[in-house]
């Protein structure tokens, strides 16, 4: 367990690094679940610095989400679908957050290729919230290095990740996106 939280750690830290987590004002992420990288501190983390952060509200009856704000997650998150935590359902609707307005989104996943391509949990919530809702956002999909293989099965409907952060690397994909690609990336130390 120690050395999960060191490698959430790094992680947490290679992401808030990076040119376009700075540069950017408004973020959707994700509250981990099972095997996926942890995002406490990495929502902590934005909210000290500031940024507005939202994260997803699950309808299972329609396979769909919404961004929800957070401004304490210690105090605003319960567990929800499938035991995941997500907003207390007092903070909504009040603190539903407009999809256009989001700039990032930090994506979960089990499993990564190197194509930019995830697996999760197939319900296909993520893949249509980024497809339909939320377009324009900039995906940074997060994953320990052993999640990460050369290619994995796709359908027609999955969405490709922009960048990919593990603890050891930053893996980044060509996307009509509007962001310079040279500003996405850490300089090379």
């Amino acid at each position: 367990m120690e050395e999960r939280t060191q490698l959430d750690r790094r992680l947490c830290r290679r992401a808030l690094e990076l040119p376009v987590v700075q540069n950017k004002q408004r973020f959707f992420v994700y509250c981990s679940y099972q095997s996926e990288v942890a995002t406490g501190e990495l929502i902590d983390q934005l909210l000290v610095m500031g940024k507005t952060v939202c994260v997803p509200l699950s309808d299972p009856t329609t396979a769909t989400m919404q961004a929800v704000l957070l401004t304490c997650p210690h105090t605003e998150l319960v567990s929800g679908y499938k035991g995941i935590p997500e907003p207390a359902p007092v903070l909504v609707p009040e603190r539903i957050h407009p999809p256009e307005q989001i700039e990032v989104a930090f994506i979960p996943g089990s499993v990564f290729d190197h194509q930019g391509y995830r697996l999760g949990y197939g319900g296909g919530y993520y893949d249509r919230f980024l497809a339909l809702v939320a377009p324009q956002v900039l995906r940074i999909g997060l994953a320990y290095s052993f999640q990460v293989v050369a290619r994995i099965p796709r359908l027609a409907h999955d969405v490709p990740m922009d960048l990919l952060v593990t603890e050891n690397e930053v893996f980044s994909w060509s996307r009509n996106t509007g962001a310079d690609p040279g500003n996405l990336l850490p300089e090379k130390r």
